[in-house]
């Protein structure tokens, strides 16, 4: 299972839709509390694609509770975001790569879910 986390709905539909257009299983959710909460109950994902400038907490609190836990810490994550990173900043919260939304395409989405699935 991959989760897309992007308080954006529409832009986070689209990643959804390209995902499982090429067969993956994915599931959308507007904040971090609602995907922590997912995972409580069903495990760790496989991937998280997640937009950091989220409402209430932010994507970096769902980082650093990612890496917090053993179940979870080795989550492979994407940053889907406008704001610029650097991808070595972020590696010790499992961060495997950045998306800029803006000029992001669905085969690079596609790319991450085939080499981390």
């Amino acid at each position: 299972m991959i989760f897309v986390i992007d308080s954006e709905e529409v832009f986070g539909k689209c990643v959804v839709r390209a995902l499982k257009k090429n067969g993956f299983e994915a599931q959308l959710f507007n904040n971090a509390i609602e995907a922590m909460e997912e995972i409580s109950r069903t495990g760790a994902p496989d991937l998280v694609f997640i937009d950091v400038m989220l409402a209430g907490p932010d994507g970096f609190t769902f980082l650093n509770e990612m890496a917090s836990y053993a179940d979870t810490f080795e989550t492979p994550i994407v940053i889907v975001s406008e704001r610029g990173f650097l991808k070595f900043d972020l590696k010790a919260y499992g961060v495997v790569g950045i998306l800029d939304k803006k000029t992001m395409k669905p085969e690079e989405v596609v790319e991450y879910a085939n080499k981390y699935t």
